[in-house]
Parts: structure tokens; C-alpha cells; sequence
């Protein structure tokens, strides 16, 4: 695909996002609605997170494709803002549905019907972070996790360090040594090369020679004996020739003779035989063509080579994008460096007159000077934006002040009773206004002024006067940091001159120590001392080495949420709508799992923007998946795994309990995203725990773990992410530990039917029109992973050579699905209990 249709699938994305946002206004203006009413207007806002041209996920969908290809560096960065913002509302809207619904899963059918659309058109799909991101990601933690374990290698004798004996001897042995590899085929090391290896590259050395010489003997031994059978067969074959014809020719057999006429019917029946088979192998050869060319037939086998090409072009145009990135950076360095020379010396000069003129204004009205603002509120910004209080501002407040000091003193002597004001509130639910929607908007009007003007069809370059705009703010901001340095020590040498001046005067002279009504600086009094950091003064590497040998930090398996298999439920809408019983299927986990768990994590920017989840809990049977949903959500995001289970931390830091959880706290946020990955996750909220248990002592870091997650904050990009399979017997504090809860179902028919499809359609002896319709409906229930495994163990090597004579029966693998022991009904009732008592559950409970 080239540059032009990026930037065309770019233009009608960003018009796209207008018109919502102009939908967005709108509802903003308008009434609150009825409890209601509001669902059935949020839920249409939420599906426009998802559908095409005026709708958010769609949108999102979209952004993604054209961050993962657009080449220019400048529009990759109001996509990446413009993706983050709208990332960050549409998740806004979802805990918005969630809170009015009481349910995490939505089935709006009437509205996708009215739409005209299909789930699919609705699915935001991964990797959601940009492929790029996740493989720079992978590789970035592969290094590290070498480099902790990379040891120092031992000092190598140098050449000039071997002795040699004499030149007549060395002669001597590399004559050997010529002779000795003519001789055999690997060449044994040298002298110098068996100086320098190690004791166990000796080891393996001599176990890899050993290996190939027993393979060689094996070789030369079967070949051998296959030429010593071939030649029996073949001299059997010919000695039974041989006495045939020495007996036919003695007269003791008679070859019988054949008539014409039957030998004739013969061949003409074996011919029609023959004729008919080829005729049906070519009908169905042909009907398979057939359907296949209709897509109606599953093959085995796939051309890949649009595909390739396709990935092909992906990979060459993020190829171009460190080009076009060094050229841009080139550009900023070259165009800072004249900014500096030219515009540095005159900004510095305008702003420290502006600021003198400030202090002017204060002493000619006031006859003293203001508080400067301190560096973390803005400094002289807030001075120039005129965000401080005017010498008539600070009269009226220090007037009003003195009035209610007055009016305090007089309700002392005597409380004069006020009638409270009514407060009139319009009773509904509405939209609210929040930073994520602000800064969508101030991205779209980005857009408006500095690009909408353009003509981006068919060039890919950098514009220098965006650049030049950006630095000349950034300059000013660097410029102003070091004028308020000097300004702020010129106002204290004119403050100390001032109370110098005033001090013999009657009346005590005071100097303001109040920044716009809000904040006191203490100029006289030095701040408290914090406590000291033990980890302050050791490095961030050393902290990540001494995790991974305690194994806490570790590999996890790659996969990615679309290897998820599971289909959506289609028949949830009317249920409810009947007010009969439904339940999600392993299709809804998958968008679950990705808005709680994927899409907050995905950049600062957006776990910033987006609720703050700090905790999720995955539960379900044993083997219904719930470990392949956690590699999921790793390989996702490329996260940093910290594993706190209760195996890997049995004996481990005995007292030292803080030291261990700062620690865990201090890298994770460092190399954010991070997982902080408890498996067991009821073991340390058990009610009782079991004695075959107790050495493991899970109750040890509890404490420590409520505090470890709730010091996540918004832009931390850190996730504290349990897996259980016995929720139900943890106390109530397991519930209020996690934000969300995300159970993994059972498999059902529709699931389980694509995936046998899906599974047995990849052997190419398998019948296509086999029967999996009563497979499925036998194995409701079972994990994917067992079917796996006995589709594996029926379709073995010897079962699949044998496919074309023997087709595969369905009753080969009923007859190993029913050998599954399926969980308990009092594991399931437990379960269905504890889902009923998370806070989403009680809440339907007290609806219904």
C-alpha cells in the first residue's frame, strides 16, 4: 500500500472524529437523562468507539493502522496523541455503560441491526501498541535479562605466552595434523584452540565428536544391511525365475492358455472399473476446486503469497521510518542551533524586562514586591499569562480577609444563624466533561491550524516551520528557566534592601508570602527532611539482576490475544431481553480482556487518560485457559513479568519483606509496562489455609501487597494481575483487593465447532465433510487444550499415512473425549456464588 492511501485512510479518519466530536458537543449541552434513557443513549456512544466512519473503535482501528505505517515522524505524533485521546474515551465510556448496566459484557444486536453491522465490524483487534513497539519491547528485555546474567569471562592466554618447543616440532605436527584430516572428515581442534577452551567446552567438545561417530557406525551398519537384503530379495526373485523356467522347459508345467474372447471381457471390465473410479476421483477433484474457489470448503493448505507481499511491504516501509526520523532530528538540531544564535540572546532580554516591569508595577502601586512563583507552578509564566494576583487583586483580598476576621470575632460574641442555600440539582446521569475529551479536542484543533492546509497526497517530508514553531517555544520555556534564576535572586536582594529600608519603622512591615490564594512559601522555615530511600543509591541494574536470580522476574510464553480462540454469543440480546438466564462466552473475554487489561497499559499517555484499573483478577475452572490469557496480555504490551506467587517467594527474604516489595515497586515502574503476576491469587486471603500449604506461608506478603497496588498511580503503567481457580474460599478482602473480575467460561458448542474445524482441517487426509457437529456437541465443556492434546494423540504420524485408505472416524476421538473428567457441579455452583458476590453482582442482585 503506498503513502498516498495511508494518508487518504487518515484524512477520513480525523473527519470521522470530528463529526463524533460534534456529536459529543451536542449530548454535553444537553438535559441529563433517566437512568434508562441514559444507557440507551451512552450505548450507541460506546458502539461509536468501535464502528466505522463517525464511531471510536473504529476509529482507534484505524489510528492504529495508520501509526503502525505512516512514515512522516511530525504526523506520527499527532496520530500517537490523537490515538492515546481516543483510546482514553472510549474506556471512559465503557466504565460509564459498566456502571449504569451492572454487567462488564454488552449484546446491543437492535442497535447493530439498525446499523447494519456485524460483531466483527465492532472487534478491536491486536497487537494494539504497534508491532514495531512490541518487538523493540521483546528485544530490549532479552538484553537486559543477558546482561544480568552475562559473567566475566576468564583471562585467554595470548599467543605470545605459548611456548614453543621447536620450529622442527611444529613442522612435525602440522604434517600430522594434514595427514590426520585427509584421514577423517572433522578436523580435531588445535593446540592453541584447546588452550583457550574452558572445561566444559572440552566436555561438550568431546560429546559432540563422540555423538557423530556413534551416528556414523549407525549409518554405515543400516546401510549395510539394507544392501544385504535387497541383495537376498533380489536373488530370491531371480532363482524363482529361473526354476520356472527350467521346469517349463522340462515339460513338468504347462503354462495355462487364456482365451481370447475372455481375456478381452477381462481387461474390458477391469478398464470400465478403473474408468468409473478415475471419473469420480476427477467429479469430487472437480467440486472441491469448486468449492474452494466459493470459499465454502476449509483447505489444508493456502497460497501465501499475497500475504507475504503484503508483510513484505509493511516491513519496507517500517524500515523507511528510522530515515525519515533521523531526518527530522536532523532538522530540529540544525534549526535549534540557529534559533539559539540568532533569537536566545533577545528572548533572554524580553523576559527579563517583562519581569522588572512586574516588580515595578508591584512597588509603584504597593510599595513592595510580589512572591515570585515557584518553578513547579510555572514560574514567570504565570507572571506573563497574568495568572498572578494585580496590586489591586491583592488589596480587595487582604480587605476581605480583614472582614471576615471581623465577622469571626463577632459570631464569638454572638452566632447569628443563616439559612443554609438549597441546592437545586437536576436528578439523571450525564456525560461529563473530562481531560481525555479536552485534549481530543485541542488534538483535532492541532490538526485544524497547522495541517488541514497542507497537501500531503504524494510527498513524505518534514515541514520546518511546525519545527521551527516548537522550538521557539521550547526555547522560551529554557530561557525563562534560567531568567527566573536570576530574577528570583534579584528580588531577594530587593527584599532584604526593603526590610533594611523599613526597619525602624513603627508599624511592622510584611512582605506577601502568598502565590494567587492558594500556596504559602515559608521563606524564614527550611522544609522538614524526608526519609532516606535505602534503594536511592543502588542501581536500577543491580535491583533487576537480583530479581531475576530470585526468579521472581521471568519468561513468559509469547502469544497474542488473536491466537485466543472463542466465538461471541448470539443469542444473549433476546434472553435478556425475555429476562431469561445468559451467560458471556470465551469471545466476549478476549474485548474484555483487552479493554481492562491490554489498551490502559499500551503507552504513559494513555494509562494516564484512560480509568485507573490497578488490579484484575482472571478466574475459572482448572484448564479453561486463564495462564494462555495472562502470556496474552504480556506479549501484548511487551510487559516486564514480576512473578510474587506464593512457590517463588517460599524462603525468600525471610524479614526483609518492605525491602523486597520496594524493590519490585522501583523496577516496575522504571522499566514500565509492567505485570505484577500472582498465580493462586486466593492463597493469600484464604479463610484457612491447608497444612500441606502452610510451608508456603502465602499470607506472609499480604499487607504488602495491598500497598504495592495501591500506590499505582495513573501513568505508572503497572497492572497487579491474579489468576484463581478457588476464588470462593478467599475472604472478602480477595473482592476489595480487585478493581475488576474477568471470568473465563466453559466452552460451548459454537466455540467448540470452529475449532475442530480449525484443528482437523489442517491434516490433508482428513475427509473435508467430516462430521464435527457431534463432536462438538459431545465435548461442551472440555478445555481447548485437552481436545488439542487428543487430536494430537489420535492423528498420529502412522493413523495419518494411513487417512487416504482408512478415513478418520469421529468415534476415534468421541472415544478419548469421554475419558475427560469434567469438574465437579459443586466447583461450578461455587463459582457461579462468588460471581454473585463481586460488586457488579451484588448491584444486578439488588436490580433484578
Amino acid at each position: 500500500m503506498s503513502h498516498v492511501y495511508y494518508n487518504e485512510l487518515w484524512l477520513i479518519t480525523r473527519s470521522d472524529l470530528e463529526k463524533l466530536l460534534e456529536l459529543e458537543r451536542k449530548l454535553q449541552k444537553s438535559a441529563p437523562l433517566k437512568k434508562r434513557a441514559a444507557l440507551n443513549s451512552a450505548l450507541p456512544i460506546y458502539l461509536r468507539h468501535v464502528l466505522k466512519l463517525i464511531l471510536y473503535r473504529n476509529i482507534v482501528r484505524r489510528l492504529l493502522i495508520c501509526y503502525d505505517q505512516m512514515i512522516q515522524t511530525q504526523k506520527r505524533e499527532l496520530i500517537k496523541k490523537m490515538l492515546d485521546c481516543a483510546i482514553g474515551r472510549m474506556l471512559e465510556y465503557k466504565k460509564e455503560i459498566v456502571a449504569l448496566d451492572y454487567t462488564d459484557y454488552q449484546w446491543p444486536d437492535d442497535i447493530l441491526n439498525q446499523m447494519k453491522f456485524t460483531p466483527d465490524d465492532i472487534e478491536l483487534f491486536a497487537s494494539v501498541s504497534g508491532r514495531e513497539h512490541v518487538e523493540e519491547r521483546r528485544k530490549f528485555i532479552q538484553e537486559l535479562v543477558e546482561s544480568a546474567h552475562k559473567v566475566p569471562q576468564t583471562r585467554e592466554r595470548s599467543l605470545s605466552q605459548i611456548q614453543i618447543e621447536s620450529t622442527s616440532e611444529v613442522e612435525d605436527e602440522t604434517l600430522k595434523t594434514r595427514t590426520a584430516r585427509r584421514r577423517m572428515r572433522i578436523a580435531p581442534p588445535s593446540k592453541v584452540e584447546l588452550i583457550h577452551e574452558s572445561p566444559l567446552e572440552k566436555a561438550a567438545r568431546e560429546a559432540k565428536l563422540a555423538a557423530e561417530k556413534t551416528m556414523r557406525n549407525a549409518m554405515l551398519l543400516i546401510q549395510s544391511h539394507e544392501r544385504a537384503r535387497k541383495g537376498r530379495s533380489y536373488g530370491v526373485d531371480v532363482k524363482r525365475i529361473y526354476d520356472y523356467n527350467k521346469k517349463v522347459r522340462s515339460g513338468e508345467i504347462i503354462p495355462k492358455k487364456i482365451d481370447r474372447v475372455r481375456y478381452i471381457k477381462s481387461a474390458v471390465t477391469i478398464q470400465r472399473a478403473w474408468r468409473r473410479y478415475a471419473a469420480r476421483k476427477a467429479m469430487k477433484k472437480r467440486i472441491a476446486r469448486l468449492e474452494e474457489a466459493l470459499d465454502m470448503m476449509i483447505s489444508s493448505w493456502r497460497c501465501n503469497k499475497t500475504i507475504a507481499k503484503d508483510d513484505d511491504n509493511f516491513q519496507r516501509r517500517r524500515a523507511l521510518m528510522p530515515v525519515f526520523d533521523a531526518r527530522t532530528k536532523k532538522a530540529i538540531s540544525d534549526e535549534r542551533i540557529k534559533l539559539l544564535k540568532i533569537r536566545g540572546p533577545g528572548l533572554m532580554e524580553d523576559i527579563t524586562d517583562e519581569i522588572h516591569e512586574w516588580f515595578v508595577v508591584w512597588y509603584n502601586a504597593l510599595g513592595h514586591y510580589d512572591v515570585f512563583p515557584a518553578v513547579d507552578l510555572g514560574g514567570s509564566v504565570l507572571i506573563v499569562t497574568g495568572q498572578t494576583l494585580t496590586p489591586q487583586e491583592y488589596l480587595m483580598e487582604k480587605l476581605e480577609k480583614e472582614k471576615k476576621a471581623k465577622e469571626g470575632r463577632a459570631e464569638r460574641m454572638g452566632p447569628v444563624l443563616k439559612a443554609e442555600p438549597i441546592k437545586s440539582e437536576v436528578p439523571g446521569w450525564k456525560m461529563l466533561q473530562t481531560d481525555t475529551l479536552s485534549c481530543l479536542k485541542e488534538t483535532n484543533s492541532d490538526f485544524i491550524r497547522n495541517w488541514s492546509f497542507r497537501d500531503e497526497k504524494y510527498l513524505e517530508q518534514e515541514y520546518l516551520d511546525l519545527i521551527t514553531e516548537k522550538l521557539c517555544y521550547e526555547l522560551q520555556l529554557e530561557m525563562r528557566e534560567i531568567v527566573d534564576e536570576l530574577m528570583r535572586a534579584e528580588l531577594d536582594l530587593l527584599n532584604k534592601a526593603l526590610l533594611k529600608d523599613h526597619e525602624h519603622d513603627e508599624e511592622k512591615f510584611t512582605i506577601p508570602t502568598i502565590i494567587n490564594n492558594k500556596k504559602r512559601v515559608d521563606i524564614d522555615k527550611t522544609g522538614t527532611k524526608k526519609k532516606k530511600d535505602i534503594l536511592e543509591d543502588i542501581a536500577i541494574e543491580d535491583l533487576f539482576s537480583e530479581l531475576l536470580q530470585a526468579k521472581i522476574i521471568r519468561n513468559y510464553q509469547t502469544m497474542f490475544l488473536r491466537d485466543w480462540f472463542g466465538d461471541l454469543s448470539y443469542q444473549n440480546y433476546e434472553a435478556r431481553r425475555d429476562l431469561r438466564d445468559y451467560n458471556h462466552r470465551l469471545g466476549e473475554v478476549k474485548q474484555l480482556v483487552l479493554e481492562y487489561c491490554v489498551l490502559p497499559l499500551i503507552s504513559k499517555e494513555t494509562h494516564q487518560l484512560a480509568p485507573l484499573v490497578r488490579s484484575v483478577c482472571i478466574y475459572g475452572l482448572p484448564g479453561a485457559g486463564k495462564t494462555s490469557l495472562a502470556n496474552a496480555i504480556c506479549s501484548e504490551i511487551g510487559a516486564l513479568l514480576f512473578d510474587v506467587s506464593a512457590p517463588v517467594l517460599v524462603n525468600k527474604y525471610i524479614g526483609k519483606e518492605k525491602q523486597l516489595i520496594n524493590i519490585i515497586s522501583k523496577v516496575a515502574r522504571f522499566y514500565a509496562p509492567s505485570i505484577i503476576f500472582l498465580d493462586a491469587g486466593e492463597k493469600p486471603w484464604l479463610k484457612k489455609v491447608p497444612p500441606e500449604e502452610k510451608y508456603l506461608q502465602p499470607k506472609r506478603f499480604v499487607n504488602y501487597f495491598i500497598k504495592l497496588m495501591k500506590d499505582i498511580k495513573p501513568g505508572d503503567q503497572i497492572l497487579f494481575l491474579s489468576l484463581s481457580e478457588e476464588p470462593h474460599k478467599a475472604t472478602t478482602a480477595f473482592i476489595k483487593f480487585h478493581d475488576k473480575f474477568i471470568r473465563v467460561p466453559t466452552t460451548d458448542y459454537n466455540t467448540l465447532y470452529m475449532y475442530y474445524k480449525n484443528l482437523l482441517m489442517k491434516y490433508h487426509g482428513v475427509d473435508r465433510d467430516i462430521d464435527v457437529s457431534c463432536l462438538a456437541k459431545i465435548s461442551v465443556g472440555v478445555p481447548l487444550d485437552f481436545i488439542r492434546q487428543v487430536v494430537e494423540k489420535v492423528l498420529t504420524l502412522r493413523r495419518r499415512i494411513t487417512l487416504k485408505s482408512n478415513p478418520l472416524n469421529p468415534m476415534e476421538i468421541m472415544n478419548e473425549i469421554l475419558m475427560y473428567q469434567h469438574p465437579s457441579t459443586e466447583m461450578v455452583e461455587n463459582l457461579d456464588k462468588f460471581e454473585r458476590s463481586t460488586p457488579l453482582g451484588r448491584k444486578r442482585a439488588s436490580v433484578s
